[in-house]
C-alpha cells in the first residue's frame, strides 16, 4: 500500500538524487531510466495510445532533417519526460505543479537562469495533454521545442 500510495514522490525524489549526484560527483546520468520507469504503472489509456493525435509522429522525420546530432537521444529524452510528468504525474496533481517539478530537475541539471524558462512550455505541454490525452503530440512538443533549442536559441546565445 505505502508503495502504491506515494511512487510518485519515491519516483520524483529518486530523479531529484539522481540528478543532484550526476551534476556534483559526475557519477552517469539515469534520469531517462527513472522517468521511464511509470510505464510499469500506466495504462495503455492513460498513455494515449489509441489517440488520432498520433497522427502527429509523422513530424519526427522533419524534425530529424532538422537536427540529427543526438535525435534519438534527444526523442527519448522528451517521451520520457513527458511520461513521467505528464502521463504519470498529472494524474494526480494539477498542471501549475507538475510544470514546478517539470522546471526543477532542470534547474539541478543545468544550473543557469534559462532553466526557469522551462516551467512556461511545460504549462503548454500540460494544457495540450489535459485536451487531446495524447502522449505522443507533447512529446513531439517537447522534441520540437527541444530542437528549437538547440537550433535557433542557442546559436544566437553563443554568437552574441
Amino acid at each position: 500500500m505505502f508503495i502504491k500510495k506515494y511512487t510518485e514522490a519515491v519516483l520524483y525524489g529518486l530523479l531529484l538524487v539522481n540528478l543532484l549526484l550526476h551534476r556534483l560527483y559526475g557519477l552517469p546520468n539515469l534520469s531517462p531510466i527513472v522517468l521511464l520507469l511509470p510505464l510499469a504503472f500506466l495504462s495503455y489509456e492513460r498513455l494515449g495510445i489509441k489517440s488520432w493525435w498520433n497522427l502527429s509522429l509523422l513530424a519526427l522525420p522533419f524534425l530529424y532533417m532538422l537536427h540529427k546530432e543526438n535525435f534519438l537521444a534527444l526523442s527519448l529524452q522528451a517521451f520520457a519526460e513527458e511520461l513521467f510528468f505528464r502521463a504519470y504525474l498529472m494524474q494526480r496533481l494539477s498542471n501549475f505543479t507538475v510544470s514546478l517539478l517539470f522546471t526543477l530537475p532542470h534547474i539541478i541539471l543545468y544550473g543557469h537562469l534559462w532553466s526557469f524558462l522551462t516551467f512556461f512550455p511545460s504549462l503548454l505541454y500540460g494544457f495540450v495533454y489535459q485536451r487531446t490525452g495524447s502522449l505522443a503530440l507533447v512529446s513531439l512538443l517537447h522534441l520540437g521545442s527541444n530542437v528549437l533549442w538547440f537550433k535557433v536559441i542557442k546559436f544566437f546565445l553563443c554568437t552574441s
